[in-house]
């Protein structure tokens, strides 16, 4: 249980895949924040996502996520302020390793990266599930390809 007089100071870096990185930057910098919270996940973006990864299988993460780590990375780090972000979409774990790239690239060595994985079913259709009917027509899955 949280006890009752702890503050946690949580800022908005994102709402949306496209949104702009000066105002994540400035609450790094000046918001005295524990937490900048980057939110850029939607159907679309994840569908998005999903075909990139399917043409290139090191990329299907947030195409600013890079650049919104170069900006924010060093500022949260002085500032001891944590990033959570869904910026990973259809690849979280190169998305990760992206992170700790750029972190070594910016002299931040120190920087700590935890991924969350489980909700990519893309595997088991494709191996088990190819004959699951579709609803809106009376083709399979495997019709999709």
């Amino acid at each position: 249980m949280t006890p009752p007089n702890l503050t946690l100071r949580i800022g908005s870096g994102a709402g949306y895949a496209g949104d702009r990185i000066l105002p994540a930057l400035e609450l790094a910098e000046k918001g005295q924040l524990d937490y900048l919270v980057f939110e850029c996940l939607a159907e679309r973006t994840i569908a998005l996502a999903q075909l990139e990864r399917s043409h290139q299988p090191d990329r299907g993460f947030d195409p600013l996520l890079t650049k919104r780590m170069q900006a924010v990375l060093g500022p949260c780090v002085q500032q001891g302020v944590r990033i959570i972000t869904n910026m990973g979409a259809a690849n979280p774990l190169q998305a990760g390793h992206e992170v700790l790239r750029v972190a070594r690239e910016l002299g931040l060595p120190q920087v700590k990266v935890a991924v969350v994985l489980g909700d990519d079913v893309l595997e088991v259709l494709t191996t088990r599930g190819m004959d699951l009917p579709l609803m809106e027509s009376p083709h399979t899955l495997a019709s999709l390809k």
